[in-house]
């Protein structure tokens, strides 16, 4: 029952991410989405896995998976966005002064 839930849960997270990705702008900001997405959505599912298959070897087995998958995914996105970088695409840069004003907002 509550492998199930983590399932759905997993897949809420995946589902979210993509449409992220289609509404944000930059590279750095897609690929920091997708990595915080990514990353939540792999330790649901193998939470919701491992718990599924009880405690055994295959348990263990998920678990290093899962250890080894967040030890690397961090390397990887980095190795991507420092690549971007000396390829020449700058970051978008937001200046403080110049942000649109929402239109039905009060100043306060």
């Amino acid at each position: 029952m509550i492998s199930n839930v983590f399932l759905i849960l997993a897949w809420f997270f995946m589902i979210f991410g993509i449409f992220g990705l289609f509404r944000l702008k930059g590279i750095y900001t897609r690929l920091l989405s997708s990595a915080k997405i990514d990353s939540v959505t792999v330790i649901t599912l193998f939470t919701a896995l491992m718990i599924k298959t009880g405690w055994n070897v295959m348990t263990l087995k998920l678990g290093v998976v899962l250890v080894f998958y967040l030890l690397t995914n961090p390397v990887t996105n980095q190795i991507i966005a420092n690549s971007a970088m000396r390829n020449g695409i700058k970051p978008d840069r937001v200046i403080l002064g110049k942000l649109p004003r929402s239109k039905g907002g009060s100043d306060a």
